[in-house]
């Protein structure tokens, strides 16, 4: 009976110790708002009732296992929904479009293997005062959002191939004072191809200062991997921030290209602000994409977004967007976003 007893105990004692050196996570955040849209280039103001006003609404879950000696095993899926239809993905993407990947990490830095974000994602969206909203950033809109059918788009975004890489091998490493980085390479995995996606990007803050830049080359589409462009393209931005306390201030500035011919390069300058005020901040951003030789796209926005608590906030956002030679359009929308 006291071996019997023996035995179970430490059974009981080491499955206590496997969970607590390992966790898994249901995560996630709700995010609509309701209000009228009309894009540069549309014909009328549209009334909605809409997802992801300031985030694109997402769930998934995330765990980690501690390896000892400083090593730790991660796995994250994530998924993005509509919160208005309760649809999957962003625009009909498959399940776990936003994160599919396992990882190992410690003192040397974190190797990630799956789907994860993409060079140009991280600077875009932690450096313009509007984060990483789809439907009111200035700077997010013309790096990541076409307009138009999908048939005859009059504006396709920056980005050369969306913000998150599918197949991907992705570096990451320690951070040395305040400044870090990541190395991206996607596979093409096209029989008869060598085509591939290669990228980086770069952080470093220090007190009130926070600078970036990334860097792309794109030769394979994305989310639907495995399908290769027609031609090579490139993409950069150097941005910064300062924070005074009173007001933080965004600054940007990125150029897209392409080596087919006859493709003009577009250069995006971004400005933006962000002051506290009462229990929340107050926002304004501005973008502007010049074609060379060609159009020109000028993006205002100016909102307000309160805390209500650490995991829900509310806003209310006004916005304008002008392209050369198209209708503008004016936009604005009240909402709620929740993270869990």
């Amino acid at each position: 009976m006291k071996k019997s007893f023996v035995a179970a105990a430490c059974v009981s004692f080491c499955a206590l110790t496997a969970q607590a050196q390992s966790s898994v996570q249901l995560m996630g955040l709700v995010d609509a708002y309701v209000g009228s849209m009309r894009m540069a280039g549309e014909a009328s103001s549209v009334t909605k009732l809409n997802s992801g006003g300031m985030t694109t609404s997402w769930w998934g879950m995330g765990g980690s296992e501690d390896l000892g000696g400083g090593m730790k095993a991660s796995f994250l899926f994530t998924s993005f929904f509509q919160t208005d239809t309760g649809a999957t993905g962003r625009f009909g993407e498959q399940q776990f479009s936003r994160d599919a990947n396992v990882s190992l990490s410690g003192g040397w830095g974190a190797l990630t293997l799956g789907r994860s974000k993409a060079p140009n994602f991280l600077p875009t969206i932690l450096f313009n005062p509007f984060g990483d909203s789809y439907t009111f950033s200035p700077l997010v809109l013309h790096a990541s959002v076409p307009l138009g059918p999908t048939t005859a788009r009059y504006w396709l975004g920056t980005v050369p191939a969306d913000t998150g890489w599918s197949n991907q091998i992705t570096y990451s490493t320690p951070t040395f004072g305040g400044l870090k980085g990541n190395l991206h390479y996607q596979l093409g995995e096209i029989a008869g191809s060598s085509k591939h996606n290669i990228g980086l990007n770069v952080f470093y803050s220090a007190g009130p200062v926070g600078l970036t830049a990334f860097w792309e080359r794109d030769q394979i589409s994305n989310p639907f991997a495995s399908a290769a462009l027609s031609d090579t393209r490139t993409d950069w931005m150097l941005g910064g921030t300062y924070d005074a306390g009173v007001v933080k201030a965004y600054l940007t500035y990125g150029v897209a290209s392409s080596d087919a011919t006859g493709v003009a390069d577009r250069k995006t300058t971004s400005v933006g602000a962000a002051a506290p005020l009462g229990g929340g901040k107050l926002l304004a951003g501005f973008a502007s994409t010049k074609i060379s030789g060609g159009a020109k796209r000028d993006t205002m926005t100016v909102g307000y977004d309160y805390n209500l608590s650490k995991r829900t906030d509310v806003y209310a956002m006004l916005m304008q967007d002008k392209i050369t030679s198209l209708t503008s359009g004016t936009s604005y929308g009240v909402g709620v976003r929740h993270r869990f």
